[in-house]
């Protein structure tokens, strides 16, 4: 296996929504006031192609990324009559190119973004265009629009133990995930008063790559990585730090 990117942000990472069709990865991260900020990483080369992205108050939070823009959800705050809202964010430039007030987030499909009318008690959704933000059918189903692709998989704990002896501090279980004839082996070993999470990749009952992921943790972690493609995805270092390795 070899790295394919690491990013440490400044504060915890809240949110992450990945467009497969792209190669795009977005991630909401927050700093110790809860003021959001966005970052977005084309996965598959590694690169950095927006960080810093700030817009509004606490109350708005990652909703989609495609290939040039970040979308942005508004929730209303609590006791207030403040609306939902939606906006678009140039990747690039970092330049809001729309916003849409009055209206619920629902999914990015292949046709646009679907959203709900704030006073709608129907299972209907409109329809935005993308890149202008305007209404392209007011009137639709979801189940009538076509889905983006979501081949996220990620590692379950099992009862089931590794074919060869990998570890003898065993704290908790072992997390597996299969792909393409290897095995893919997360947990976590004891190491004086910590513990620290490995990762061990056994292919043709052989160990190709062990390596040790986090360190000196306090508490096992209920999720270890998920998996898009070839492609492995962790969050580390207390939530601050997402490191990428290709299987």
């Amino acid at each position: 296996m070899t790295k394919a990117f690491s990013y440490l942000y400044e504060g915890t990472i809240w949110k992450i929504d990945i467009h497969e069709l792209s190669g795009m990865l977005a991630i909401e991260w927050r700093d110790q006031d809860g003021l959001p900020y966005f970052s977005v990483i084309h996965y598959r080369s590694g690169r950095l192609l927006s960080d810093h992205i700030h817009y509004g108050d606490r109350w708005w939070t990652l909703a989609a990324v495609n290939t040039n823009q970040l979308f942005l959800q508004h929730y209303p705050q609590p006791n207030q009559g403040q609306t939902q809202g939606l906006v678009a964010i140039d990747i690039h430039s970092k330049q809001v190119t729309w916003e849409q007030f009055n209206l619920q987030f629902v999914e990015l499909t292949q046709e646009g973004i679907a959203v709900k009318q704030r006073f709608s008690d129907t299972n209907a959704v409109s329809l935005l265009e993308p890149l202008s933000g305007s209404i392209l059918e007011n009137h639709t189903l979801l189940n009538k629009l076509s889905p983006l692709p979501r081949n996220i998989r990620s590692a379950s704990p099992v009862h089931r133990t590794p074919p060869l002896p990998i570890t003898s501090t065993l704290v908790g279980p072992y997390f597996f995930l299969e792909t393409d004839g290897k095995e893919l082996w997360a947990y976590h070993e004891r190491k004086e008063d910590k513990l620290q999470l490995i990762l061990t990749v056994i292919q043709e009952h052989n160990v190709q790559f062990k390596e040790c992921i986090v360190d000196r943790l306090d508490h096992l972690l209920p999720e270890v990585f998920f998996m898009v493609g070839q492609q492995l995805f962790f969050v580390t270092n207390n939530k601050r730090e997402i490191v990428s390795y290709f299987v």
